[in-house]
């Protein structure tokens, strides 16, 4: 069998989403690898910078009597909610073609392309004022950031690091949503303290822009135009890889999991925390801010041990991550939106961090594990997680609408994230390797 099929041989690995001879030929990490990891990194930490960038200055676009300052979009917790939605629409468009955009456009555009979306979004929303129909539209854009990067980015990473390193270089690249959220909690309050929220809309503009130049003055492939991104066929012969139930089933897990994670913990957790008693507990800004710094702070760690454990564990056994997510979750929602102790606000608030490392480091490795046919198979299980996380991500209104229904945080989740949890269980229980899968008897 030919070099470039040697992922089903011997029941190894997928073959990496990308190749070249640093790949094929088992090279020595090149020095510049670093400088294209770094640049692409910063390039990606723009687009959730961008996205959950309002979540840490929620009273500036949510109405709450007496808290919110003047100038307030006076939006309620529904229309707040479309806008964390707005940013995942395109994502849900581009998350199948995403690879084949890859392809046409080149590496090199299409992860600026990522960038662009990110910086005209926002010019749009600065220069729109408190237009909510600007600020819908910007957001939309944003999309695009999230949408390209996410696929692009690891790809030129592949690139440059061969298999003894292409793990590592991956997993800190994977750290990029939960330290852009950990550091929106800590930087942006204060900036919007100074300088309103188009403090912290320019502050995200420039820095989209500085790491644009950066990655577009240090790019480079280290085969040219002859490097693989391996996406082999047409784009109706690729869907047909994905008849397999199993990836279907993770999607699934993948959906509730952003939807817990992304809908409401990320979007509403500091608006809870602001609400004053007995909605809330009262919390300043800056305060609340933190407490969902420490909600992904924790996950910078827990994310790459959940992602180990999931490698080491047997092939029949790798449910247990998705299961073991399930069942915490039907504590860690209790906890952080009770309105009875803060001793139990913050015992959730650490759960809720471990919960969401392993979710967001021991999910998506199944993936490839599930499509392990071909490379173009591992591709498009990832594509069906980005399809499944920008479903999550939209379920931010129905449960802001619940809030403005009447609903305690609490209620809401009890109507809503409980029992998706125990969907998400049933589902992870069923998720098992096929016959044909080249790693079943590893």
């Amino acid at each position: 069998m030919e070099e470039k099929d040697r992922s089903v041989v011997n029941n190894r690995k997928p073959r990496p989403i990308a190749e070249s001879n640093i790949t094929l030929k088992e090279e020595k990490t090149p020095r510049y690898a670093w400088v294209i990891w770094l640049t692409t990194f910063l390039i990606s930490f723009a687009a959730p910078m961008a996205q959950f960038k309002i979540v840490s200055i929620p009273l500036y676009f949510i109405y709450i009597p007496g808290v919110s300052p003047e100038g307030c979009f006076g939006l309620d917790a529904g229309g707040f909610g479309m806008l964390m939605t707005m940013v995942s629409l395109i994502g849900i468009v581009l998350a199948f073609p995403a690879a084949f955009i890859c392809r046409r456009l080149g590496l090199r555009n299409t992860i600026a392309l990522s960038a662009l979306g990110v910086i005209a979004g926002g010019l749009i929303e600065i220069a729109g004022g408190d237009n909510t129909l600007t600020m819908m539209l910007g957001r939309f854009l944003e999309g695009t950031g999230i949408g390209l990067a996410g696929v692009s980015a690891p790809t030129l990473i592949t690139l440059w690091f061969p298999d003894k390193t292409r793990g590592i270089a991956l997993g800190l690249w994977c750290c990029w949503v939960p330290l852009s959220i950990t550091l929106d909690s800590l930087i942006c309050p204060p900036l919007a303290a100074a300088f309103g929220w188009q403090g912290v809309f320019g502050f995200v503009v420039a820095f989209a822009t500085a790491a644009l130049v950066l990655f577009w003055v240090c790019y480079r492939v280290p085969e040219g135009e002859g490097a693989s991104y391996n996406v082999e066929g047409t784009f109706a012969e690729c869907v047909k890889l994905l008849k397999n139930v199993q990836i279907w089933l993770l999607g699934l897990v993948f959906v509730v999991f952003i939807a817990g994670q992304t809908g409401i913990v990320n979007t509403y957790l500091s608006t809870f925390l602001q609400s004053a008693p007995p909605a809330g507990y009262g919390w300043t800004e800056a305060s609340a801010g933190l407490g969902l710094a420490v909600v992904t702070g924790i996950s910078l760690v827990a994310n790459p041990v959940g992602g180990g454990i999931m490698a080491r564990l047997p092939h029949r056994m790798k449910r247990i991550i998705p299961m073991g997510v399930a069942v915490l979750y039907l504590f860690c929602f209790y906890l952080m939106f009770q309105t009875g102790s803060e001793a139990l606000v913050w015992a959730g608030i650490v759960l809720m961090g471990i919960c969401a490392g392993f979710g967001g480091g021991g999910l998506r490795p199944l993936a490839p594990a599930i499509m392990n046919k071909s490379a173009m198979a591992a591709t498009m299980g990832m594509a069906v997680l980005q399809f499944a996380q920008c479903i999550g991500n939209c379920f931010s209104p129905i449960y802001g609408g619940l809030i403005d229904g009447g609903a305690t945080y609490w209620d809401a989740c009890l109507y809503t994230i409980i029992p998706l949890s125990i969907i998400m269980l049933v589902a992870a229980f069923f998720i098992r390797p096929g016959k044909d899968s080249p790693v079943r008897d590893k």
